[in-house]
Order: C-alpha cells, then structure tokens, then sequence
C-alpha cells in the first residue's frame, strides 16, 4: 500500500516554505489577469501579459526621454534623434553637443550631470586596468568644472569645505 503521508502538507518530507512561495507566486500569476481579462486563457492570457509588459516598457521609455529633456534642455525631437542609447550618449559628450566629459580611458565613465557624477564615483571600484586615483581626480575636476559638486558624496564634499582635496581617505 502507498504511503500518502510523505506527500500531505505538512507530511514528512514535504517543504512548507516552498508551498507557501508556490502559493504566492500561483496569487501573483493570477493578479496579472483581471476581471475584464476573463476571457483569456491559456495563449491568449500570455498575450495579453506579454502586451501589457509592451505598454509598460513603453511607457518607460517615454518616461526616460522626459527625464533627458529635463536635464539637458533638448527638445523632444532632438531625444527621437539623439536616441540616447549607451553609445550616443557617449558621442553626444565626445562631440560636444552636451556639456560634460570622461573620467576614465577610452570614454569610460562618461559625466554629463551630477547625477553621472554620483555614479561615476561609485563606480571607480569596478574600474579595471585604469589608476583609481586617477579616475578620482578627473571626476573631482569635471565636477568642479561644471559646478556639479552636490552629485558628490557628502562625505567628500565636507572634507572640500575644509579644503582638503575631496580624495577618498588613504588615496593622494
């Protein structure tokens, strides 16, 4: 006879964690179809999942073009134009169409605004190859050239007011 016992929630052998995360991913899977969605099943409820992530990429992009026409002051047909893709943006600076420069060899870490200021310095870390303490100064002086400190760390923008260098601690 079967014993049925090791199969039962609750049963031995039978992970409860991962009974409550199937339960929670089947709820999560469910909540993607509405009542006006009814309808779909199978295929058709995929497509519908799969138009609706459409929409909302879409609308990121959107989203993301505002945000450049915010911090560059371009028009909207010069976003449609520019792209803004990885490599555009970076030729944008390199050309001189917008304001800013690259901190590190070979166009890495391109500023462009003090938000690139912020994650050019967080990023110095992953920088291979390349003299860190380098990197640090260039970023420091496109900065303070174009008066994008406040995309600085605090910390390095105290020890500034103080007058030191704003280079990290036990780096020259």
């Amino acid at each position: 006879m079967m014993n049925l016992g090791s199969s039962m929630p609750g049963g031995p052998g039978v992970d409860m964690d991962q009974l409550r995360k199937n339960k929670e991913g089947r709820a999560k899977r469910e909540s993607l179809v509405t009542g006006r969605d009814s309808y779909a099943d199978g295929p058709d409820a995929m497509k519908e999942i799969f138009e609706r992530k459409r929409a909302r990429g879409a609308s990121f992009r959107e989203a993301k073009m505002a945000d450049y026409r915010d911090r560059f002051a371009l028009s909207f047909d010069e976003c449609v134009s520019m792209n803004f893709a990885d490599a555009e943006y970076r030729r944008s600076i390199k050309d001189g169409k917008m304001k800013g420069a690259f901190a590190g060899e070979g166009e890495s870490f391109p500023i462009a605004s003090p938000e690139d200021v912020r994650n050019a310095w967080m990023s110095v870390g992953r920088a291979q190859g390349q003299d860190k303490n380098k990197i640090y100064r260039n970023i420091l002086n496109i900065a303070k050239r174009h008066n994008w400190e406040g995309g600085l760390p605090k910390s390095v923008q105290k020890r500034m007011k103080k007058g030191e260098s704003g280079m990290p601690e036990g780096r020259s």
